[in-house]
């Protein structure tokens, strides 16, 4: 492959790897583990509540418990909803494109093969260590996303990007979570690991736009570009410049062999006659070697 045609194609492969270069990055991915969880317990049936389940606190447990009990024993309706918070400190000045949140069932007791659970924006401040059903922070309707679960030892995923999006002031983000559906005469639960589990705690996948690069792709672009073109043209010049010494190498053979060369043979094949003795002999000899006489001008044939 000649020099100019192996630089076009270095060429055509820079310019490939540069559109490469320059091509939007990828979205940056981190998975975020859960600052709190817990999950509050009441009678919704009556306010009296006989239990002491409103002001009942359930945090530090290894577990989130989505459960309810409705007119099992008389006429009661218990109710439990999980919280779960993340905080999004580390992702300011970030755009989030999408969020996940991620649980991982321990238990799964359901009276059909499949129940909805749902998960909503849960508005207010509350910590794991005192929030109870009374404290229980503001939860939105409708819910944000719904996942079907159908078995335990399985991880269970919602899309709450648009929570995730819109961080509260003090870029923390919470979740309520509670079975959708509650049968009469029935008993239901989910089991969720928390993060006092020591594994599979709540987590949230956030996927984010890449960050600027400090130097503009289509410069960098522009660069390997104009490099791939110097390069090119740096062939084009260095094969001319060499098949010009090649051309020029040649006459300079031609002349400096090939007339010596015929020379010799002219100087080899030439005779004379000589004037005395009429025999021929070689035109370099000053005596002829017939008759001995001195030989005079030389008459080359």
């Amino acid at each position: 492959m000649r020099a100019p045609f192996r630089f076009l194609l270095a060429g055509v492969v820079l310019a490939s790897l540069v559109f490469t270069v320059a091509a939007t990055p990828p979205d940056d991915s981190v998975v975020l583990n859960a600052s709190e969880d817990s999950y509050v317990v009441a009678d919704v049936s009556t306010t009296d509540d006989p239990q002491g389940l409103r002001d009942k606190n359930f945090g530090g447990l290894d577990f989130l418990k989505i459960w309810y009990a409705n007119q099992v024993q008389s006429t009661e309706q218990v109710v439990s909803v999980g919280l779960v918070k993340f905080d999004l400190s580390s992702l300011n000045n970030r755009e989030i494109r999408s969020a996940s949140l991620q649980l991982f069932a321990q238990r799964a007791d359901l009276m059909q093969p499949v129940r909805l659970v749902d998960v909503s924006v849960a508005q207010g401040q509350w910590t794991a260590s005192d929030v109870t059903f009374n404290k229980l922070p503001q939860i939105a309707n409708p819910p944000l996303a719904s996942a079907a679960i159908y078995g335990a030892n399985v991880w269970y995923s919602w899309d709450v990007t648009p929570a995730a999006v819109a961080k509260t002031t003090d870029n923390t983000v919470s979740y309520a979570i509670g079975l959708r559906t509650l049968e009469t005469k029935g008993e239901e639960q989910v089991v969720f690991a928390s993060t006092s589990a020591g594994r599979n705690a709540p987590r949230l996948l956030v996927t984010m736009a890449p960050v600027a690069a400090s130097i503009p792709p289509y410069f960098i672009a522009a660069g390997i570009v104009v490099a791939a073109i110097l390069a090119f043209a740096g062939g084009l010049l260095l094969g001319r410049t060499r098949r010009t010494r090649r051309a020029a190498a040649v006459p300079m053979a031609t002349v400096s062999t090939q007339p010596v060369a015929a020379a010799r043979v002219d100087e080899a094949d030439a005779v004379i006659e000589c004037p005395t003795c009429r025999r021929q002999i070689p035109a370099s000899a000053e005596i002829c070697p017939r008759c001995g006489s001195r030989v005079g001008e030389p008459l080359v044939r």
